[in-house]
């Protein structure tokens, strides 16, 4: 096969077996610059676990920085109310729900924000808060005694440590009003509870949400219940938030999901241990994603929201809180549209996939990126360069031993900044063009915030010689993609072996 026939060949969008890879323009209207009518810092899955071992000092493993960060910059943001989904005290103790208001206190001090406004607390309670103290013989061990143990309990009375702890009454399922934004949140041990449904009817009736455009939340730590999630698709302006699978939210796959015919937004974790679980990689990649388990590739996020809610939409920036940072483009949801089911209520443009993948657009390579391909010897390779450059360099005849396996340096994508990298889709040609290994690798960092991703953001992907397609010159492109396979342009590399 010549060079450029090659080259011409990796540049199309039969190479990769997907579509081509035009760049989208923003649909008019997506971003709103006014003043919001309401912002809301959300989280969920804080987890805290204030002590190691049943000796350990109270804070020494799992301090409280990270859900202190978040509050710290919903201050800065100078939000009208907090939501957590639940999961807050890791090992279901009053400690550790102490802890967590411990840290509100200091950052909100009489529940107040630096100009004197209140700041609404929209908590929901998770399995972890009702059941944390079954989990293992952890607090049996820190208590042997079972009248103390009970003291050290949240589940032995919740309503009177909540009451203690947070200064409001604990009731099952609840209703808030937030600058006339209606709040609806159910705790752990009512949501899957048959009459949860007639409660929040009930709420909702006495709010007089019947027939209103305006669209009011639902908070539950796990996934809304069949029963309830039909009574409020009815509704037509319901919007719900849960916890609970700590997914990242730097995949746009598990961000809006719908259940029935209502829209959900997953909440991911901001723990200590991070927000790592992935989903759906069948939308991102037809080539198994690798690279997910590493720590060190796709990094410890501790993620949240800031949603801001104006008259005719809402916006989710996606933050992390570890290191701090976005997660990359805003997320928009308008009113009074379609849902993705064509359906009447919370908007379909640009909510449903197909409109998101144009509003985020295709990550891109800078002018001029380059692979470095090796094996453990550094062997000078080929390197096509950015197809956007139209630039071949010079040809270098080097040999790859086939007693090692490849190892592949990826620069980071970050050449459009209005669209950020989640994985790269590598393909490996043989002499024929029907012989082709696909491959498909994390980005390094892609949980973390745009700016914090480790060294560098040059993600490495080793290959196995086994797996390499016959020939005695191959062809390497590796095109950067977002989570929902969107694809920008390649970079290419050529070797013999």
């Amino acid at each position: 096969m010549q060079l450029m026939t090659r080259r011409e060949f990796l540049a199309s969008a039969s190479a990769f077996g997907l579509g081509g890879w035009r760049l989208y323009a923003a649909p008019p209207g997506w971003k709103h610059g006014g003043k919001p009518n309401l912002v809301l810092g959300v989280v969920s899955d804080t987890h805290l676990r204030t002590r190691h071992g049943p000796t350990g000092k109270i804070g020494h493993n799992w301090p409280d920085k990270y859900f202190a960060a978040a509050l710290e910059y919903f201050k800065s943001r100078n939000v009208d109310a907090v939501i957590h989904c639940g999961d807050f005290a890791h090992r279901g103790q009053v400690e550790e729900m102490q802890f967590h208001a411990n840290v509100w206190n200091r950052v909100f001090p009489k529940n107040l924000a630096p100009d004197g406004h209140e700041v609404v607390k929209l908590f929901v309670t998770g399995n972890h808060d009702k059941d944390g103290a079954h989990y293992g013989d952890f607090v049996k061990n820190c208590y042997p005694d079972e009248n103390e143990r009970a003291k050290h309990v949240l589940a032995t009375d919740m309503a009177v440590n909540w009451q203690r702890i947070w200064g409001e009454k604990y009731e099952p399922v609840w209703h808030k009003a937030v600058k006339g934004y209606h709040f609806f949140g159910a705790n752990f041990e009512k949501v899957a509870d048959a009459g949860t449904p007639a409660e929040f009817k009930r709420l909702a009736d006495g709010c007089g949400l019947a027939g209103s455009a305006k669209p009011f939340f639902v908070m539950t730590h796990t996934r809304t219940p069949a029963t309830l999630r039909k009574a409020l698709a009815r509704s037509g302006n319901a919007l719900c938030l849960f916890g609970h699978n700590h997914c990242s939210a730097s995949n746009w796959n598990v961000i809006s999901l719908y259940y029935g015919r209502l829209p959900c937004i997953q909440v991911p974790s901001c723990e200590p241990r991070g927000s790592g679980a992935f989903a759906h990689d069948e939308y991102i990649s037809k080539a198994k994603l690798e690279g997910r388990t590493d720590k060190g590739l796709v990094g410890m996020p501790r993620q949240g929201y800031v949603i801001s809610v104006y008259d005719e939409m809402l916006v989710i920036e996606r933050r992390e809180f570890g290191a701090g940072g976005s997660l990359g483009a805003d997320w928009v949801m308008p009113f009074g549209g379609g849902t993705e089911n064509g359906e009447r209520g919370i908007g379909k443009h640009p909510f449903a996939k197909e409109e998101r993948k144009k509003v985020i657009g295709e990550p891109q390579f800078k002018r001029g990126a380059a692979l470095e391909i090796c094996n453990c010897g550094n062997v000078k390779l080929c390197n096509y360069g950015n197809m956007e450059t139209k630039e071949i360099p010079q040809f270098h005849n080097s040999i790859i031993p086939q007693s090692h396996n490849l190892t592949i340096k990826i620069p980071l994508a970050d050449g459009n900044p209005d669209s950020r990298v989640y994985a790269y889709e590598v393909v490996v040609i043989g002499e024929a063009e029907s012989q082709k290994l696909f491959k498909a690798v994390y980005a390094a960092g892609c949980n973390m915030g745009i700016g914090h991703e480790p060294n560098g953001g040059v993600t490495t992907l080793e290959i196995a010689k086994e797996e390499l397609p016959p020939g005695e010159t191959l062809c390497f492109a590796v095109r950067p993609l977002t989570s929902l396979g969107t694809a920008g342009r390649p970079i290419m590399m050529d070797f013999k072996v």
